[in-house]
């Protein structure tokens, strides 16, 4: 039988590159070479490109090895998510930083954020595979252009100890500011990587921001609110602003913002801004950029806002039956062009209902310029509208606000539902404006008859709003009520001329599951730790045990059954005995440790309440 032709010309093809590579690099090349023809023999044979790339596959992918997703880091999450954080349904594992990097004039923290790992175990790596979260591996988006995404399986475990079994990490963020700073369970045990100093993407240097409101605050004027920041320093920045496409100021953005301190740990409260810009008469559009302070190649668009003419604005807050015949509304109006009070229009069904002047007192920034009125209506169904007149140079006299009322038909509300065990109470008011007598409320449950009862007990703050309507309005209805999601509704009985009996308002809570808590405090004592805080289960009123773990290993367990009236006013029909208070043994050091409650009813697990670091001396 003749030789087969291809072992000849690999050797040919083996022999050509040798002669063009020194002896150093030649059995690197060769065996280069040699997978490329049993890998990929006709991509090699027939296509310009280099041995080297047509056997690199990574993460899944046919990629240029040169290309991001064969580096072996995985890939930011601002460039998968849109957001420098780790993403729903991961955590950070741990982290590392780099003191070369030239983002940060310091150190530059890395954190990987890893994947749950579902019902699955862990080896003794305490990593998952990525099935067991349904976690594929793979390039970033699905493109060579990006690192790879859910293929390493391995944690630094600096961060979450208390969480033994992860999957693999997803992604990982980037930041100037020391890890245990934004996520208090990262410990200080220092991992160091230099060569990834210099990784980078657009996405960790775009300035970000909101418009929160743009109000009218003058003939002349609006006010304008809201916040950015630049995640590449910690200091406030400008943010410009235009109306109508026009310049009009610049104002740096350092007003407390307590809440956007909370979503951008590390970077302080002070990056809001509440300024006026000049505006015309009419409807203006005010456009706000956020001026960018770090590396960062753009001054993004944080957000636009139209502010309305020069006319009069407010609100039709409420509209009810009134007793007798009519209808009560409420609501206020004022005209940007006077400080003095305007007047407001009625009609019932597109006919007038009569003139009346936004001049009451009120308890908000619209004192003095309220109004709280009777529109004649005969009884049944009817539709109110309010009208602001105009006093200045606006346009129109604008729509407050419209209503449909049953003119005669009770009028209550739904204040809340409180759960018990088994058991809902729903509580609230209700009023017949045609019945010096209470009305009674039927309670649903899933649009199922619950129970009945008279709104008779004692509403001192409905009384002060409705003078007619005396003082004993209130109800509070226990209804049974079975494990999960529940919706319960109210209904007042008319009494009077009305058409229908009302829905007072609905409530949906869910019924039972797992317990809840909280660990209020922790401290370290000579070789133990101390701890305390509260659980109860949602399915029964006596006290449940809690379960405590130290470094994750077993460490006792405690009854939550010490007096707590605190939780007892907040769960209403629990008791008051659902506190716990502990003291276990902890060897020197930092210490973690975890809280959990255990079930007693229809939940599925026994839910961890809380994990504290603790110094033991």
């Amino acid at each position: 039988m003749p030789p087969s032709p291809r072992p000849a010309l690999i050797d040919r093809l083996a022999g050509a590159l040798a002669g063009r590579v020194d002896r150093r690099g030649f059995l690197a090349r060769s065996a280069v070479v040699g997978s490329a023809l049993a890998v990929a023999p006709s991509a090699y044979l027939l296509r310009p490109k280099s041995a080297y790339a047509a056997v690199c596959s990574c993460s899944g992918y046919s990629c240029s090895c040169g290309s991001l997703c064969c580096d072996g880091y995985t890939e930011f999450c601002c460039t998968i998510y849109g957001t420098n954080t780790c993403p729903p349904g991961t955590v950070a594992a741990g982290w590392w930083k780099a003191d070369g990097s030239r983002f940060c004039g310091g150190p530059r923290y890395y954190l990987d954020c890893n994947s749950g790992c579902g019902g699955c175990g862990c080896g003794s790596n305490g990593v998952c595979s990525g099935a067991c979260s349904g976690t594929p591996c793979g390039c970033a988006n699905g493109s060579c252009d990006n690192r790879k995404a859910g293929c390493t399986h391995f944690r630094y475990g600096q961060c979450n100890q208390a969480i033994p079994c992860l999957g693999p990490i997803v992604c990982r963020i980037i930041t100037c500011v020391p890890p245990w700073e934004i996520e208090p369970s990262c410990t200080q045990s220092v991992a160091v990587d230099e060569r990834t100093a210099l990784h980078d993407r657009p996405c960790l240097h775009a300035a970000v921001g909101n418009v929160d409101s743009v109000t009218r605050s003058g003939a002349t004027t609006a006010r304008v609110v809201g916040w950015a920041l630049d995640p590449d320093v910690t200091s406030p920045i400008d943010v410009h602003i235009y109306v109508d496409g026009r310049w009009s100021r610049s104002v740096r953005a350092d007003r407390p913002r307590p809440d956007v301190a909370g979503a951008f740990a590390g970077h302080g409260p002070d990056h809001g801004f509440d300024t006026e810009v000049g505006v015309g008469g009419g409807s203006s559009q005010i456009c706000v950029y956020a001026i960018n302070a770090g590396p960062g190649s753009t001054n993004p668009l944080v957000g636009c806002r139209s502010v309305p003419a020069s006319n009069p604005y407010g609100s039709l807050e409420s509209a009810m039956s009134a007793a007798g015949s009519g209808i009560q509304v409420r609501g206020w109006a004022r005209d940007p062009d006077t400080t003095g009070s305007v007047q407001v229009h009625a009609y019932v069904d597109g006919a007038w209902g009569g003139a009346f002047e936004a001049d009451a007192a009120r308890d908000d920034q619209h004192d003095g310029h309220g109004f709280d009125v009777q529109v004649p209506s005969p009884g049944g169904l009817h539709e109110v509208c309010i009208y602001g007149i105009n006093e200045g140079p606006g346009d129109s006299n604008p729509l407050l606000g419209c209503a449909v009322v049953d003119v005669g038909t009770p009028i209550g509300s739904v204040d809340g539902v409180a759960q018990g065990p088994g058991t809902a109470t729903i509580s609230g008011w209700a009023w017949d404006p045609n019945s010096a007598s209470p009305v009674d409320i039927h309670v649903y449950v899933d649009d199922k008859w619950g129970t009945a009862a008279r709104a008779d007990r004692p509403r001192p703050d409905v009384a002060a709003a409705y003078p007619n309507a005396g003082p004993n309005r209130g109800f509070e209805v226990t209804v049974p009520v079975t494990a999960g999601t529940r919706r319960i509704c109210a209904y007042a009985i008319n009494v009077g001329p009305g058409s229908t009996n009302p829905l007072v308002g609905c409530r949906t809570i869910t019924v039972g599951g797992n317990p809840i808590g909280s660990v209020d405090s922790t401290s370290g004592l000579p070789g133990a730790i101390r701890i305390t805080g509260w659980a109860l289960d949602p399915d029964s009123a006596d006290p449940v045990n809690v379960h405590l773990y130290v470094d994750g290993r077993w460490a006792g367990q405690v009854t939550a059954n010490r007096p707590r009236p605190d939780v007892a006013a907040a769960y209403p029909g629990y008791g008051t005995n659902h506190g716990f208070e502990a003291t276990v043994g902890a060897a020197a050091g930092s210490r973690s440790i975890c809280a959990y409650a255990i079930n007693v009813g229809a939940g599925s697990t026994n839910p961890l309440i809380a994990c504290r670091s603790v110094t033991v001396s």
